[in-house]
């Protein structure tokens, strides 16, 4: 049984094709506009995740100095993004040059684009904690697509250390008090 009056006209329902068109076009303007900045965004993400791990891992190595009594070498790495600690020190007392734990920065999700870079190879926390570089000792996390830059700091002898983005990687640098 149908209950529609007999005069009215069946409706055509649907969407022309120039109004899909025109829906596909906007999307792909609002997209083209997005896109960059969603770019800049996941980088951003990476670098501070990056950087997250990097504090993470000098400060368990200062902690350890301290609580063991041994030095803690910590050796960057820029072709991989990541850093290993391992004691400046053997068994037999030489100089250490393997072993130790080694963390990927940016739990691997971080690519090629991104580079580590320090004044030194290494830096090296004292048996009490203190630090055995001049400072301030930056750590940079760069992306070859984008100007943007983390970095950490150690600020002092004694191991401060100090989260930074941008520019202020640089000016820490120039006038750190």
């Amino acid at each position: 049984m149908n209950n529609r009056p007999l005069d009215k006209p069946l409706s055509d329902g649907g969407f022309t094709l120039i109004e899909v068109l025109l829906v596909v076009v906007m999307v792909g303007i609002i997209a083209a506009i997005a896109a960059p900045s969603w770019l800049g965004l996941l980088s951003r993400q990476r670098m501070n995740a990056a950087r997250t791990d990097l504090i993470n891992t000098l400060k368990t190595a200062q902690t350890e100095a301290q609580s063991r009594q041994q030095s803690k070498l910590v050796e960057f790495s820029s072709t991989d993004l990541s850093v290993t600690v391992r004691n400046q020190f053997d068994s037999a007392g030489s100089v250490a040059s393997t072993g130790g734990i080694t963390t990927v920065l940016g739990n691997g999700e971080v690519n090629g684009d991104y580079q580590l870079s320090a004044p030194s190879t290494s830096i090296i926390f004292e048996h009490d904690g203190r630090v055995l570089a001049s400072t301030p000792f930056t750590i940079r996390i760069t992306d070859a697509n984008s100007p943007a830059q983390s970095c950490v700091i150690v600020t002092t002898l004694l191991g401060g250390l100090k989260p930074a983005n941008n520019d202020l990687c640089d000016s820490f640098e120039n006038d750190p008090f």
